[in-house]
């Protein structure tokens, strides 16, 4: 099989390798609480200063991206499944959330975000991404 014939099975398949240039979705588990929705996102090799958060009362969205290097005199994929370049993803709420009270951490390339539900109607607000251990 030629190179080109890898890099063809490559764009054809999810998660998509770093030289395809539409977003990828990172796994995420979608939690909810008495009083709040609790997103947990796999996002490793992501540096979070580099994370775009924004809140909504009905929606959050994430998005960033992921550079992988690959090695220098490379002459054939055996497997690539890592996805990397860049990332969003949505996710709807049924019950409003309040954006002002949402916070993100992000812990050993697991991403987790807090959305407490809402008591009234509320603004969009963008989130900043802490580093490090929960206090």
């Amino acid at each position: 099989m030629s190179d080109s014939s890898y890099i063809r099975i490559l764009r054809s398949r999810l998660p998509y390798a770093q030289f395809d240039s539409r977003p990828w979705s990172p796994p995420l588990n979608v939690f909810e609480t008495d009083r709040e929705m609790v997103l947990v996102i796999e996002l490793a090799g992501v540096d979070p200063a580099t994370l775009q958060i924004e809140a909504a009362p009905e929606v959050v969205r994430i998005a960033g991206a992921r550079q992988l290097s690959l090695p220098a005199g490379l002459r054939r994929l055996h497997r690539m499944e890592i996805a990397a370049g860049v990332f969003q993803i949505e996710v709807p709420f049924e019950r409003p959330i309040d954006p002002e009270q949402t916070s993100a951490r992000s812990i050993h390339g697991l991403l987790e975000i807090r959305l407490p539900f809402a008591g009234r109607a509320l603004r969009q607000v963008v989130i900043p991404v802490l580093e490090g251990e929960r206090p």
